[in-house]
């Protein structure tokens, strides 16, 4: 089952991607807590935009009599105010003639009560709070990854809201960044939870994305900078709106570490998302077969050695070379380029040359295996005792 926790934070995360379809597509558990019902034959993204409008629309005071000034109105009016028209708190709280703290506490109280609507209309037969532990929804895979090359990507799905709110965005980077193990998926969601909340937060002028690599972890810096007017928050004010984000962060071992200067006539806020870089071994799955890549992660999940795949046999090598695996395991039968062209290329390779080599396929041939250089054959089905006895014998 979905627990209440989670379905919290995809709330959260829907309504700040509201009407950013390619976003919505694209979260990790989306669709595994708010799924379109049966026969729905529209894109998914847009029912669940709808979905979310259509409620906050249920926030309306029953009462036609009330003026707009009554708090009955305040959690109809932050919800549809902040993300069905993306009115930033300082501005939103303007038009509502409240103070920036009061607007908050008024946003929590409205995300409760939008969350509690859609639970009950949609979990309907599970109770309002509940304490069981949940079906896994969301499955972590962890893999090798370019920081720098994950985050410019996901800022392409936003750099148009940047531009339409005037921020300048700059990237800086003194050094090549080191690689991170990290869920791909999920780290791209607290990347675009980190943008949104700026871009929903802030009146900031400038964003600037700084790195620093510790040798053991690698950090990403939003630096925001406004000279909005100074505005008195408090510890809990800010740890809400790092809700998401933290939740998210907890499912792949990351941090994230906030500080905060305010003046009269500048505020500046830092947050930094710190990553772990690879402490463990690695095993290198070149196989065009992702299903092969997922039974190996499994066999070897309770031996701390990382399972990297790569399906496409013309990036093997590359990706060999970048990350150096404590081991390889290599697919025969594949398009393009099979597994002896790739062995020998391996073995060729000042790099690579001392890797040790699995072979595992369908055809029996060890023989031409170890001419190539081939540390071990593995006939395909491969079982869990083969696998584990075969990594044993090269990682002692």
């Amino acid at each position: 089952m979905v627990t209440r926790n989670l379905f919290s934070q995809v709330v959260k995360d829907v309504l700040s991607s509201l009407y950013d379809v390619a976003t919505l597509e694209t979260h990790p558990a989306l669709f595994s807590v708010i799924s379109p019902p049966a026969g729905y034959s529209g894109n998914k993204g847009d029912y669940v935009a709808e979905l979310m409008l259509n409620t906050i629309e249920q926030l309306r005071p029953i009462r036609k009599d009330l003026p707009m000034s009554a708090p009955e109105w305040r959690s109809y009016l932050v919800l549809k105010g902040r993300y069905a028209d993306g009115i930033a708190i300082q501005e939103l709280a303007d038009q509502m003639a409240v103070s920036p703290r009061q607007l908050r506490r008024d946003h929590h109280k409205a995300l409760e009560a939008l969350t509690e609507i859609l639970w009950t209309e949609l979990y309907p037969d599970e109770p309002a709070e509940s304490s069981l532990e949940p079906t896994p929804v969301i499955e972590v895979h962890d893999e090798m990854l370019d920081l720098y090359e994950t985050i410019q990507g996901v800022y392409k799905l936003v750099s148009s809201q940047f531009e339409t709110k005037g921020i300048k965005v700059i990237f800086s980077r003194s050094t090549e960044t080191s690689p991170v193990i990290t869920d791909r998926v999920i780290l791209r969601q607290v990347l675009i939870s980190l943008f949104k909340d700026i871009l929903h937060n802030s009146l900031c002028e400038t964003l600037t994305l700084t790195f620093e690599d510790t040798g053991k972890e690698m950090g990403i810096t939003f630096t925001t900078q406004s000279r909005s007017p100074f505005i008195q928050s408090d510890e809990e004010e800010d740890e809400e709106d790092l809700t998401a984000v933290k939740y998210w962060c907890d499912r792949i071992h990351a941090r994230i570490a906030e500080s905060m200067e305010t003046s009269r006539e500048r505020r500046v806020i830092r947050r930094t998302l710190w990553l772990p870089q690879p402490a463990q071994k690695i095993m290198l799955v070149i196989d065009d077969q992702v299903a092969v890549v997922n039974l190996f992660q499994r066999y070897l999940s309770q031996t701390g050695i990382l399972v990297i795949g790569v399906s496409e046999p013309g990036k093997a090598v590359a990706l060999a070379q970048r990350f150096l695996p404590t081991l390889i395991t290599l697919d025969v039968m594949m398009p393009q380029m099979d597994g002896w062209e790739l062995l020998q290329l391996i073995k060729l390779d000042s790099k690579l040359k001392n890797i040790p080599v699995i072979v595992c396929s369908a055809w029996d041939d060890p023989d031409l295996s170890h001419s190539l250089g081939a540390s071990v054959y593995l006939k395909k089905p491969v079982t869990q005792k083969m696998l584990v006895e075969a990594v044993n014998k090269l990682i002692p």
